[in-house]
């Protein structure tokens, strides 16, 4: 079960994800997304890089988000959102590494724009920006507490610690609960 931190980041998630602010997370917002990052890191239309992120955000929508559509309209409230989540990442099972780690892995590589195996800076808040709607504000924040050991750049250790932090850990202080930004305070 879910505490009242796991809700907010779930529901801070939720309202990332829901890019024409409809209350509910469906295709369009995923192809929207990926549409706002390929743009982000200038990849030409129809180019490999940009058809790869329309792949890896259509299979995130399908093995994912679209699972949690209890009602069958292929459209996902919060509540939907909300309850899958929980049985995906903070059951015992295998959840977050078969769903969850894949999808980090993907955006690893897609932030990775150079490919010399880190994040900088640089392609994080590219990211946060485009992906998150994240202000670069609170982008240099996020990077900054997720950077652990503070060489400047984001290992793909650090960002599956982060990513297991933000979807399982009930700890208000861990580093990961910044991996999409500040939570909106307690409403």
């Amino acid at each position: 079960m879910l505490n009242d931190l796991q809700l907010r980041k779930m529901a801070h998630l939720f309202a990332l994800l829901d890019v024409d602010d409809d209350r509910v997370i469906d295709k369009m917002d995923y192809t929207a997304s990926a549409d706002r990052l390929v743009n982000a890191f200038g990849f030409a239309p129809g180019s490999a890089e940009s058809r790869r992120v329309r792949e890896r955000y259509a299979r995130l929508w399908d093995e994912v988000t679209l699972p949690m559509d209890i009602d069958g309209d292929e459209r996902v409230d919060l509540t939907e959102f909300t309850a899958g989540f929980d049985q995906f990442v903070t059951q015992p099972d295998e959840g977050y590494r078969r769903h969850v780690a894949p999808v980090a892995d993907a955006f690893y590589d897609l932030m990775d724009t150079d490919g010399d195996g880190r994040i900088t800076r640089t392609e994080y808040l590219r990211m946060a920006g485009s992906a998150f709607r994240m202000s670069e504000a609170n982008s240099l924040s996020a990077f900054e507490r997720l950077d652990l050991d503070g060489n400047g750049s984001l290992s793909r250790q650090e960002l599956h610690i982060a990513n297991e932090q933000f979807f399982r850990s009930p700890d208000p202080d861990a580093h990961g609960n910044w991996l999409f930004g500040p939570l909106p305070p307690r409403g």
